[in-house]
């Protein structure tokens, strides 16, 4: 690909962090298992990657070193950057210009739900850390996955990977 060529983004998929991408109810925290392969494939695969959390910064930032995973993000923005979950502000400056349709977002809570909802994009809702809870918000998020797998395919799905 020579300079002036510019690179095909498949999609710009937005994680939440606490529930979702790290699993937050045990210490010492953890990626979920199988996510570090799925934030590689989805990046090998040109994918752009961000993190919209109701987390402070400083927090983020810690776990992401720590647990080694900021460089697959292009994004971050947390409770303390502007208005909170719900409110889609964290999303559009995440991905402001970028057609919605280009756009999935992955979280665990109704807040993610609710602030993908009022953005205008489409939203999986990630029961890997609740799998009893697949049923509780089927009737407003766009798609469920009990577990990665699933999110995977879903995301398959939608951006045609």
């Amino acid at each position: 690909m020579n300079s002036l060529e510019k690179k095909k983004i498949p999609g710009h998929i937005i994680f939440d962090h606490d529930g979702t991408l790290v699993d937050t109810d045990h210490s010492p925290y953890s990626l979920f298992s199988g996510m570090r392969e799925l934030l590689i494939e989805l990046k090998s695969q040109d994918f752009e990657l961000y993190i919209w959390t109701a987390r402070p910064r400083r927090s983020v930032l810690e776990t992401a070193k720590k647990l080694d995973f900021a460089h697959f993000f292009t994004g971050l923005y947390c409770y303390d950057d502007g208005l909170s979950k719900p409110h889609p502000m964290g999303l559009l400056s995440l991905t402001e210009g970028i057609p919605k349709s280009e756009i999935l977002h992955i979280g665990d809570s109704l807040s993610d739900i609710e602030g993908a909802k009022a953005f205008g994009i489409e939203v999986v809702h990630a029961c890997w850390n609740s799998p009893n809870q697949v049923n509780k918000y089927i009737h407003i998020a766009n798609f469920s996955a009990i577990n990665l797998e699933q999110c995977k395919s879903i995301i398959k799905g939608k951006f045609h990977v």
